[in-house]
């Protein structure tokens, strides 16, 4: 993890970016028995800003495993709707979409979005000019 002031705060963000994911993926809602662009879109953004959210807080040789973290929570999800809720599926598209989000958010963090968490610091006076 990067030598972060507010790691505290950052942590926190990412376990309610995570508590986010996964309520909004247990709750219940209505079978949908099509395939939506829509939910696809959704499953992308939401495992991408939580991909971008950690290699924020990492360093890089770390990003993989964020990356690795983000997909082993949405397989788990998608093994819980399938066997643990009656108004919810379990649907292999919805890993493809989770995995494209999550890829997009590491090529991000490799050509320079990640780290961040260290810059606002910077930005914001917290953390000393690295």
């Amino acid at each position: 993890m990067l030598p972060l002031v507010r790691q505290g705060l950052w942590i926190a963000g990412a376990l309610l970016i995570g508590a986010a994911i996964v309520l909004g993926s247990l709750l219940p809602g209505p079978l949908v028995a099509t395939v939506s662009a829509w939910d696809k879109l959704e499953h992308a953004a939401a495992y991408g800003i939580l991909t971008l959210w950690l290699t924020g807080m990492l360093v890089r040789r770390r990003y993989v495993v964020a990356a690795i973290a983000a997909f082993l929570l949405g397989l788990s999800l998608e093994v819980v709707q399938g066997a643990l809720t009656a108004t919810r599926q379990s649907d292999p598209l919805d890993l493809v979409a989770n995995g494209t989000g999550i890829f997009v958010a590491l090529a991000l963090a490799w050509l320079g979005l990640g780290g961040w968490a260290g810059r606002v610091e910077r930005w914001f006076g917290l953390a000393p000019e690295a």
